[in-house]
């Protein structure tokens, strides 16, 4: 059996657990079972037992979790007919075969849910960013970058090869905060030229002790790639930067 995808298998399983932990499912998890009819009210007693059925279970759940389709039935007879050492239904090509085509439907699916998340970003941003470029407290720049001044300073202006220091929050449109450097209970310092585009311009506008607010068409903040799982393809950016100091 080809060896990567066994791997990605068994790791899906080992990390089950933390999966389950991390996160929580609306529906009700033995839904799939309960359907079938086929589940089982024994509790299990004895260590094997208790491994066992926590095993299956989180599995279950990590593959629920991430999308992965299961038909129960033949999973089940495919791991009674493992432990009961029976001639599998499947040769071990034509498991490797299915595993494979799996895979590949899987990624083709996640790259068609990115393109059309993509896409819908991108309209919400430019529908956002049309909207607030229209407000008297938005200056918008001839990159497309919109900017607002919260507080203005009276120190110097800082050059494309200067190192900054700020304080930062960045939301996304609907409002949540993906990262503030409040949060982590000290200022940033960058050169200025390492950053994204609306950063690097913006900043260049900014005298120290300023607090500006900029609006990030997503070609001047992450594009169409996005940081997942913090930043989606094709959003805009906000964020309150208060410049303190240039080295």
């Amino acid at each position: 059996m080809n060896r990567s995808i066994v791997s990605i298998l068994l790791l899906l399983l080992i990390s089950s657990s933390l999966i389950f932990a991390s996160g929580s499912k609306e529906e009700d998890p033995g839904a799939l079972l309960q359907e079938s009819g086929e589940v089982t009210k024994e509790i299990p007693e004895t260590l094997l037992e208790r491994f066992s059925y926590s095993f299956g279970y989180l599995s279950a759940m990590s593959f629920i979790q991430q999308g992965i389709e299961l038909d129960v039935e033949y999973f089940a007879q495919a791991v009674a007919e493992a432990y009961g050492d029976v001639e599998p239904a499947l040769t071990v090509e034509q498991m490797n075969a299915a595993l494979e085509e799996y895979q590949q439907k899987m990624m083709a699916d996640m790259r068609e849910l990115e393109e059309e998340s993509a896409a819908m970003n991108l309209l919400a941003a430019e529908e956002f960013l049309a909207e607030n470029a229209r407000r008297d407290e938005v200056r918008t720049t001839e990159s497309g970058l919109q900017y607002e001044v919260i507080e203005e300073g009276s120190g110097a202006m800082p050059t494309v090869d200067a190192v900054v220091t700020v304080h930062y929050t960045g939301t996304l449109l609907d409002g949540s905060v993906f990262d503030s450097s409040h949060d982590h209970g000290e200022p940033v310092s960058f050169p200025l030229a390492g950053v994204i585009p609306g950063w690097t311009e913006g900043l260049q506008l900014m005298n120290v002790g300023s607090t500006f607010m900029f609006y990030l068409h997503p070609d001047l903040a992450y594009g169409s790639q996005g940081i997942p799982p913090y930043i989606g393809p094709n959003e805009v950016l906000t964020f309150e930067v208060e410049l303190l100091d240039i080295e």
